[in-house]
């Protein structure tokens, strides 16, 4: 049976950026970067052409990918500039940080972080490049190799950044460093980097979407998505959907000074990324993970389907934080279309006694009375003045029983403890007001009791 690789001989033809197989329709599209008239194609550019010529009846459908030039590749979407506005909220400095926020390597320009958590399997059992000391065990959060590593340029253990250096980020919003990543080169299936994390400073959360999600991964019968609903959460067009139209096409990609290379076994949607939306999670309707946003145009996106994203870097996506809380919101459930998928595999396997977990018990505004047992803010003081761009000292006390707690103060987050002989305790965490702030700005505190899982 005939597959998308014995058709990539049309990849030569000028003009042509991406083909794909359909095996159920026995058709074959070819995505050119702009129509033009049969009468203005050199015969061997003539895709319907060469399929006649090679023998086969293939039906043939030519997609425009709306570029109104003659392009050699799709565009990676974050090596793009300049970089367009992001969605709200997104280029905030987020503690803990989310999946589908501002995030890339501190010398590059803007992208979004993706998937976490991610857990290592063998550091060498992939076509991964990996920091040495890397184990087998370790939690890391996924983008892209050319959000991440600079496509192939960066060394391992620069520092990424959140937000982005385009959106504000400097050296004091690094949130990890480069620890591995896929290198892109022609024939490769993933466009995907890891950085390292600290696990008190991530969120399993994904920006804008269902608490829930993932409520799987995806790992067989992508075929069979072909026409299904997609939605990414990103750095610059936010939560956004589109269809599934291709899902084994081989795609040429335009990685900037790395040049075009040619990647397989990958998801084509309709428009729903623009550049700066690299390295977004992709979800079905129900909330599977299926992909991780990498490229595309004004009318297409391409995805690295996300069990390529796991085999070739070797590692697991999660559905469930490794402590068993389930991360994020009640975050569970199973490894749908999994059929490897092995008992408990994701789940705590209850070896990891004593783990600090933090329970919320305290969600609000200052502006909104608390109604909650555990936790009181008793005073909010800031040491400064409160101006658009200003960042100031925020001190807040809180009342309690005796004990260890976490604080929160516009994702800040730091750990008080109450006393035996006190019933308050105060932390101190700096605040920046937005530039676009007004009459007045919205904080939240949040807190609670630092539990021991037994």
């Amino acid at each position: 049976m005939p597959s998308t690789q014995d058709y990539e001989y049309l990849l030569e033809c000028e003009n042509v950026i991406g083909v794909d197989y359909d095996a159920d329709e026995h058709r074959v599209t070819v995505f050119v970067s702009q129509k033009r008239p049969k009468d203005c194609l050199a015969e061997e550019d003539d895709v319907e052409k060469r399929v006649a010529a090679a023998g086969d009846d293939v039906g043939v459908s030519v997609v425009d990918s709306g570029y109104d030039e003659d392009r050699e590749g799709f565009d990676a979407l974050s090596v793009l500039e300049p970089v367009p506005e992001a969605a709200p909220g997104r280029t905030d400095r987020h503690r803990p940080v989310p999946a589908g926020v501002s995030e890339i390597n501190a010398n590059s320009t803007a992208g979004t972080g993706g998937p976490y958590p991610a857990r290592v399997e063998e550091p060498d059992a992939g076509n991964g490049t990996w920091r040495n000391d890397v184990e087998a065990g370790d939690l890391v959060r996924l983008s892209n190799n050319h959000v991440y590593a600079r496509s192939n340029a960066a060394d391992l253990g620069e520092a990424i950044l959140q937000p982005s250096p385009e959106d504000g980020g400097d050296r004091d919003d690094e949130v990890g460093d480069l620890v591995g990543y896929v290198p892109v080169e022609d024939g490769v299936r993933v466009d995907v980097a890891a950085r390292s994390v600290d696990p008190d400073r991530e969120s399993a959360s994904y920006f804008e979407l269902e608490d829930a999600w993932p409520t799987g991964v995806r790992r067989e019968d992508y075929g069979g998505l072909r026409g299904e609903t997609v939605t990414k959460t990103g750095r610059t067009t936010g939560v956004s959907s589109a269809d599934i139209e291709a899902t084994g096409a081989s795609v040429r990609v335009d990685f900037g000074e790395q040049g075009v290379v040619t990647l397989r076994e990958q998801l084509v949607a309709g428009p729903m990324s623009e550049p700066g939306d690299s390295g977004s999670a992709v979800f079905l309707e129900d909330g599977t993970l299926v992909g991780l946003l990498f490229a595309g145009s004004a009318r297409q996106t391409i995805c690295n389907r996300i069990a390529n994203v796991e085999a070739e870097l070797g590692v697991e996506i999660l559905t469930t934080e490794p402590d068993g809380t389930g991360g994020g919101g009640g975050r569970g459930g199973e490894n749908e279309g999994d059929e490897d998928t092995d008992e408990g595999k994701g789940e705590d396997d209850g070896e990891d006694d004593g783990v600090p977990v933090s329970v919320t018990t305290l969600d609000r505004t200052v502006s909104v009375d608390l109604e909650t047992p555990d936790l009181t803010l008793e005073a909010l003081h800031f040491d400064g003045e409160l101006r658009p761009g200003a960042t100031v000292d925020a001190t807040a006390t809180v009342a309690g029983e005796p004990g260890e707690y976490w604080l929160e103060v516009a994702a800040e987050r730091t750990t008080a403890t109450i006393a035996a002989d006190d019933d308050r305790a105060a932390a101190t965490l700096p605040i920046s007001v937005p530039e676009d702030a007004t009459e007045s700005v919205t904080i939240r505190v949040r807190g609670g009791p630092i539990a021991t899982l037994e």
